[in-house]
């Protein structure tokens, strides 16, 4: 109504912004080229080519608008690379019968380009053989895609950016964009993730970086959201009110096996707790977003990480197995630990109270990883069932991928005993059909491929399952402090037997947490 007039008039506003689906799904004319910078290297030819082979073989990679290249300082040819690749590429489950064809076929996707990591000819010898390939398929300029997968150590990540950026870039006015993969470690400590993060944040924006984190990609762990969120029966449960603790363990058999200097340069805490183990408490422990988009499931881990509190030197227990330092390349004195108990405690209305106990350790008795959630005793026990443990929600990561549930029933005969039981749900017994990807797979094609939706090819650049600088920033904001007492010698580790369970202080400091170990009961994965 205008202004004292008594009547009726037409405003015009600007209109509301909404997410069109012109900006979100453009029609993808222009060919997509995967770089791997690093491509000789231990990294690039164990994971990062097999999980786009697989890719390949599943359909996800077409041959006629994709081209992968390799770059490296190694001087060899095209043939080489693709030989010292082929022994690492494994069958597909279901297509082992062309398994040899089907490798052929994809290795001659690939082609190589020697040169240094901080010198301008290489890229521009790179960018003139993505440029052939571009102008081959007949690419409009600026609507083909190029995705750097940085299989590199983080010191050469700067100079590799800065090169990417000066020489590489598609330009993007077309629907193409350039967007780079980064691995971990991403620094030691809060000060040099901090700098590595200004330093290729001046060269690429948030949106164009992918830090990636293959925990993230893991079925169980991609599981969790869904488990706890489209599923009445644990929203009401999963609170401090009903959970007593929650265990995420990561175990391995075995040692540094040849890769003790790397190792020792990091740990077992930055190697795995400070951001594997980390993601998995943030998808554990999460407020339920708003949406699935990226940013909104992000949002929610930041807040989960701004809540932990200053973790208690009391509340850890570091270890080092017999014999990590008879490796030649470990240094006798070194006080690195391979393996880590510690409490976690989120200061928060739902888990106020309830000890997240991270531990992670190489060389110990078995070989797997699990989130476990112990629940509250129940009042009132008139079974007098308290002494064989508890109900627990266990859900294992790797190997045989499983959840199960631990409960008390009747144990089947005349008496009225009662016994621990589970309800369980094997991956391998469920979907024999189903192929499981390799968590490398499913990240790289977050990154870059497409989808075809209402007729238009959506970008799937989903960053939901990679790591916002805000987020590591909030991660290394835990442990920071820890890993200075540590490299000053502040914290020791204990001494402990290779093929054990660990220092005996890490079972007691579960204990004193919480945990209550249950005696007798042991899951066995269901036959086929």
């Amino acid at each position: 109504m205008g202004s004292g007039s008594g009547q009726w008039s037409v405003e015009n506003r600007a209109p509301v912004r909404t997410e069109s689906l012109v900006s979100e799904y453009v029609p993808e004319t222009g060919c997509l080229s995967i770089i791997v910078l690093g491509a000789s290297g231990d990294l690039a030819k164990k994971k990062t080519f097999p999980a786009l082979f697989h890719l390949y073989r599943q359909g996800f990679i077409q041959s006629q608008d994709v081209h992968i290249f390799g770059y490296a300082r190694t001087k060899i040819s095209d043939n080489d690379l693709r030989d010292r690749i082929r022994g690492y590429l494994t069958p597909c489950k279901g297509f082992e019968s062309t398994h040899e064809e089907d490798v052929g076929q994809f290795l001659q996707l690939i082609k190589y380009v020697a040169g240094a990591y901080d010198t301008e000819e290489g890229f521009r010898s790179l960018d003139k053989e993505i440029s052939a390939y571009e102008l081959s398929k007949n690419s409009t300029e600026g609507s083909s895609r190029r995705l750097f997968y940085l299989a590199l150590p983080p010191s050469v990540y700067p100079p590799v950016c800065k090169m990417i950026k000066s020489y590489c870039m598609n330009k993007s006015d077309l629907g193409g964009w350039t967007r780079i993969v980064v691995e971990k470690p991403f620094g030691r400590d809060l000060e040099s993730a901090e700098e590595l993060s200004a330093q290729i944040g001046e060269l690429f924006e948030e949106p164009q970086i992918y830090r990636i984190d293959h925990y993230l990609g893991k079925e169980l762990v991609q599981n969790l959201m869904v488990l706890r969120f489209a599923n009445r029966f644990f929203l009401p449960l999963w609170n401090r009110d009903n959970i007593s603790n929650i265990q995420i363990v990561f175990r391995e058999d075995f040692g540094t096996e040849g890769r003790g200097g790397y190792f020792d340069q990091y740990g077992i805490i930055r190697d795995i707790i400070q951001n594997h183990l980390l993601q998995v408490l943030c998808l554990v422990a999460m407020e339920k977003p708003v949406s699935l988009k990226p940013e909104h499931v992000r949002d929610e881990k930041v807040k989960v990480l701004q809540s932990v509190l200053p973790i208690e030197d009391s509340e850890v227990v570091l270890g080092q197995y017999e014999g990590y330092t008879d490796d030649p390349t470990v240094p006798d004195n070194s006080n690195t630990p391979t393996f880590a108990t510690m409490v976690l405690r989120i200061h928060n209305e739902r888990w106020e109270g309830v000890p997240f106990i991270i531990k992670a350790g190489k060389a110990l008795n078995s070989r797997k990883a699990e989130i476990r959630v112990q629940f509250k005793d129940v009042p009132g026990d008139i079974y007098k069932c308290k002494k064989q443990g508890r109900n627990e929600f266990v859900i294992r990561l790797q190997p045989s991928e499983a959840m199960y549930m631990k409960l008390t029933v009747k144990q089947p005969g005349l008496e009225m005993n009662t016994v621990q039981s589970e309800l369980d749900l094997s991956y391998g017994q469920r979907y024999q059909e189903t192929i499981i990807p390799e968590a490398y797979e499913r990240l790289i094609l977050d990154t870059n491929l497409t989808n075809l939706v209402y007729g238009f090819y959506r970008i799937r650049g989903d960053q939901q399952h990679f790591v916002r600088r805000d987020e590591l920033k909030a991660a290394w904001e835990i442990f920071t402090p820890l890993l200075h007492k540590i490299d000053r010698g502040e914290v020791k580790s204990l001494n402990y037997k290779t093929g054990s369970r660990g220092p005996e202080e890490a079972d007691k400091l579960a204990e004193k947490a919480g945990f209550v170990q249950t005696h007798g009961y042991i899951w066995i994965p269901p036959t086929l």
